[in-house]
């Protein structure tokens, strides 16, 4: 039961803690952790995404890999609670959602402002 990858992921997450999680596959962030940490250092750029609360994870895998056309190391998931809101004096409920950071393979990028 395969679904059109376009129907998995829902949006790209942009943070600041996801901006720095993408700089880590960069040769300048590789130069700092040589220097920090040592050689044999392997770092790779991560992505996160909002998909569907049903996606698996290899149906994230296929899917980042089929729209953006790069190899995917590995998808870890986590299931996320909605936030209480007031609206006025009422207590209100934002829905569920389901989180997916993809680790992408060694000098793989991907360009999430490529149109703008």
């Amino acid at each position: 039961m395969s679904r059109p990858a376009h129907q998995i992921l829902i949006r790209p997450l942009i943070t600041e803690k996801t901006s720095a999680l993408q700089m880590e596959g960069t040769d300048i962030e590789s130069r700092y952790l040589e220097r920090v940490r040592g050689r044999g250092v392997e770092a790779r750029a991560k992505f996160s995404f909002e998909v569907v609360p049903d996606a698996t994870k290899i149906e994230i895998r296929h899917a980042v890999e089929q729209l953006f056309e790069v190899k995917v190391a590995s998808v870890r998931t986590m299931n996320m609670r909605g936030k209480k809101r007031r609206m006025g004096r009422h207590l209100g409920r934002k829905p569920h959602w389901k989180k997916a950071v993809v680790e992408l393979g060694e000098g793989e990028m991907i360009d999430l402002f490529e149109e703008v």
